[in-house]
């Protein structure tokens, strides 16, 4: 299944994981940054070892919306992977138009913790691997700033200025730390 997601198929995926999230599911912009971090680092990871980060204990009505669900899951894992391959990729980050109507405030904070719970699927070490390179640190950076924001601060951020470009900037964070694993992936271990 190699197909692409559909702008249908991201709305009725966005409503199901909705539905569903008292049952564990993650939101679309957490599902879709814990995708990009699955398919970005040192090694596959099957979809029986994430899927049930995505879909949590969800109860399906029946086995069509059980195929349909996890065939909306692969495409979307498919665009990620496709879209970060390509240098096309764009993070689903919500936006606050309250108090802000001219130019809505990126809300990154879901899609960041998506980002980090997929690489800590990948093990300690890739984190570790990542920190310990400047390049690599680098494109973390955007990723790791709006996980140390207070809670008071979500919706105000201390610096509006820096707070926009960083958002601005997790495309290329996603896209470079991609890459950055992609040439590191042939290589024997131990030398990473």
């Amino acid at each position: 299944m190699n197909q692409m997601m559909s702008d249908e198929q991201l709305e009725r995926l966005e409503d199901f994981l909705l539905a569903h999230m008292e049952e564990g599911c993650m939101p679309l912009d957490v599902a879709q940054g814990f995708l990009c971090a699955i398919v970005s680092g040192p090694q596959m990871i099957m979809p029986n070892q994430w899927l049930p980060s995505i879909l949590g204990e969800a109860q399906f009505a029946t086995d069509s919306e059980a195929g349909e669900v996890m065939e909306m899951v692969m495409s979307l894992y498919n665009t990620t992977l496709a879209e970060l391959e390509n240098r096309d990729f764009s993070p689903m980050i919500l936006s606050m138009e309250e108090g802000y109507e001219d130019n809505p405030l990126p809300l990154p904070y879901g899609w960041c913790e998506g980002y980090i719970i997929g690489w800590n699927t990948h093990g300690e070490t890739a984190l570790e691997d990542m920190a310990g390179d400047e390049q690599a640190a680098l494109y973390l950076g955007p990723v790791a700033a709006f996980l140390m924001y207070e809670e008071d601060q979500l919706l105000k951020p201390p610096n509006e200025a820096e707070h926009r470009l960083a958002a601005d900037h997790l495309a290329d964070s996603a896209t470079g730390l991609y890459h950055w694993w992609k040439s590191r992936r042939d290589l024997p271990v131990g030398n990473a």
